[in-house]
């Protein structure tokens, strides 16, 4: 079952990543106080293969799938260094320099027994990605004050990330990278 599958399209063009329906252009998302945005952009056909800008519009990452080798999304920093990696066959698997080693995306990314978020483990700390209204939100699975700390948004053309300062400073940037391109690729992560 698909978590994000309650989401309707409200008369906007149909999402080509299947989970993320579009925002109207004239209703763009207001920004998170205090966070960094990320923005996947120049999609070469879907978002395996895009840009990632950072926050003053630079090239920050870059997200390649071969066409040689479509079996394979490489994420490359600006230094064109490799610094996660899925393997769509013959299971769908990821490896994330220095956070996560290889293994199943439907385990790193796995989906909650009640089938409404999808959790995921940074550094011994589990959270959540659930939907939100036009958003899929990122919190602390076991906080007593549960708080939005990243969201995903499509919006035309592009996908949006934002980050708390917080993410930021626990180093959970390409983590999250990997889980909005996850989230968005319209592949079959389970």
């Amino acid at each position: 079952m698909n978590p994000y599958a309650q989401w309707q399209q409200g008369g906007a063009a149909p999402s080509i990543f299947g989970a993320l329906p579009s925002l109207p252009a004239s209703n763009p998302p207001t920004a998170m106080p205090d966070s960094v945005t990320f923005t996947f952009t120049n999609f070469k056909t879907t978002i395996l293969n895009s840009t990632v800008l950072g926050p003053q519009q630079r090239t920050a990452y870059r997200v390649v799938t071969e066409a040689t080798a479509p079996a394979c999304t490489i994420f490359k920093d600006n230094e064109s260094r490799n610094v996660a990696m899925v393997q769509w066959q013959p299971h769908a698997t990821v490896e994330i320099r220095g956070v996560a080693a290889k293994q199943r995306v439907r385990d790193w990314l796995r989906l909650s027994s009640d089938q409404r978020r999808r959790i995921m483990e940074v550094r011994g700390v589990q959270y959540a990605w659930s939907p939100v209204g036009d958003f899929v939100c990122l919190s602390k699975v076991n906080s007593t004050a549960p708080r939005v700390l990243a969201r995903i948004a499509r919006v035309p053309n592009n996908v949006v990330l934002e980050l708390t300062q917080e993410v930021m400073q626990a180093g959970m940037l390409e983590p999250c990278l990997v889980a909005a391109v996850m989230i968005c690729c319209g592949h079959n992560i389970d």
